[in-house]
């Protein structure tokens, strides 16, 4: 099954991150890359959405699967 990663949407109150959805199946959910931030600067929104989709393209681009 190859793995998809999908920018998640940004909460106010968790900050954002990537899905990990399993491309085969029903567009299942298996997976989050979150930021856990030591750091105010990093609470961004903005910073959060652009550093998501750098990871969330990475990924894709990588063509990841898992049998």
């Amino acid at each position: 099954m190859k793995i998809k990663a999908e920018v998640g949407a940004y909460s106010s109150v968790v900050g954002g991150g990537v899905l990990l959805v399993a491309d085969g199946g029903k567009g299942r959910m298996m997976g989050q890359i979150a930021f856990l931030c030591h750091d105010d600067q990093l609470r961004d929104k903005a910073l959060q959405e652009r550093l998501s989709r750098i990871i969330a393209d990475a990924i894709n681009a990588a063509g990841i699967s898992h049998e």
